[in-house]
């Protein structure tokens, strides 16, 4: 069994137990071509030169652009997964094989933000969450065709998409409205509630709703059952306290960041670290790792170092975050597991993510299948 996932804006294939990241040639080649122009203007921000005019660059240019993988979905015998770069956007197909960068486009755009994606087989149909200005409508595409109809609109946001494998053409997915300012900014969002469209007839039915809850990740398996995930609107929140250990470190942080302050003036003023360190290996140094102090996934606030923690076996995501169920009929919700960042089916059951590990539940049994940080966006290809 393959699984393939995405985390911290990166695809990654498990098998047999192992992790390999799975690379895009789209934002390698972005990358090289961000190097060769940074090579060739190199001389500006670079030697004695650059020192004496002030144009010494503190980080390396061609690294200074942001790429985060939005969705993936499994497509024939291959996959297709969905780019945010800089400013464009972009959706790809390429081989399971994290050796095979060849990879063929399907959409290209500047102006359109695109999120999550969902492949339905029997119609071979490829959905997507898409739009701009804060709404986010559903989109249906027949790849390798670039042409697509929309079939939601309102000043609303539809995301998780998954197609059901119990009724073909029947697109699940979230949505939620906005709510917006004088200025016409979003400022809040409803909570997520629960529905799905056919998308050859547009037929919509909302099936879970309820204003102190999200649901999310709605998938309906062969036997009609529907799983979803479910959490208290806008997520957990970690409250910030200045305690006890913060007023003893106080002249510590001081001190701190004031030589802070010192070791910037002289890399402005004099082209160097204090330590005597070429800048941006300096800058670069203290980037590596988490740079940002919270983590945030769908409205909960995971601290980042703490996720981070090797050692620690508790889930990452908080325990108000439910993976449920309900049988075909529609009856009473059941409960399967707490702490579930997202979650896939199998011929004979479930994998699921808590943030830290993987693991597989079939027949009631619980089982590791690798350490896999942050998995989401989990889909099984054979």
């Amino acid at each position: 069994m393959k699984i393939i996932y995405t985390s911290q804006g990166r695809m990654y294939l498990c098998e047999d137990g192992k992790t390999r990241e799975i690379p895009s040639e789209r934002i390698a080649r972005y990358r090289q071509n961000l190097q060769d122009i940074y090579r060739r203007k190199e001389w500006k921000t670079t030697g004695t030169g650059a020192q004496f005019t002030q144009t010494m660059a503190a980080v390396d240019e061609s690294e200074s652009f942001f790429s985060s993988i939005s969705g993936v979905t499994a497509y024939k015998d291959e996959m297709i997964y969905s780019l945010k770069l800089d400013n464009s956007c972009g959706v790809y197909t390429r081989s399971v094989d994290p050796a095979d960068d060849i990879e063929g486009l399907i959409l290209s755009s500047n102006d359109t933000e695109i999120n999550e994606i969902a492949y339905s087989p029997e119609k071979d149909k490829l959905a997507l969450s898409l739009g701009g200005g804060g709404e986010l409508h559903i989109a249906v595409l027949e790849p390798p065709s670039a042409v697509y109809d929309e079939l939601t609109d309102g000043d609303s946001s539809e995301r998780y998409l998954s197609f059901s494998e119990h009724v073909p053409g029947r697109l699940y997915f979230s949505t939620s409205g906005n709510a917006r300012n004088e200025y016409g900014g979003v400022t809040a969002h409803a909570p997520y509630s629960g529905a799905y469209i056919d998308i050859e007839t547009n037929a919509m039915e909302e099936v879970l709703s309820d204003e102190k809850y999200d649901f999310i990740h709605l998938k309906e398996n062969k036997d009609g059952e529907l799983w979803y995930i479910k959490q208290p609107y806008g997520g957990e929140h970690t409250e910030e306290r200045f305690g006890i250990k913060d007023v003893a470190l106080f002249p510590v942080r001081l001190l701190k960041a004031l030589g802070g302050w010192l070791n910037f003036m002289s890399i402005i003023w004099g082209g160097q670290a204090l330590n005597g360190k070429d800048p941006r290996t300096a800058m670069n140094e203290r980037t590596k790792g988490y740079s940002q102090k919270d983590i945030m996934i769908d409205g909960n606030v995971i601290k980042a170092q703490k996720a981070a923690d090797k050692k620690e076996e508790k889930p990452v995501m908080p325990h108000s975050r439910v993976l449920c169920r309900r049988d075909s009929s529609g009856g009473e919700e059941i409960a399967v597991k707490k702490g579930i960042l997202d979650f896939a089916f199998t011929e004979r059951g479930v994998v699921y993510s808590d943030g830290r590990n993987i693991y597989s539940l079939e027949d009631g049994k619980e089982e590791l299948i690798a350490k896999a940080f942050l998995a989401e966006n989990i889909i099984i290809c054979k």
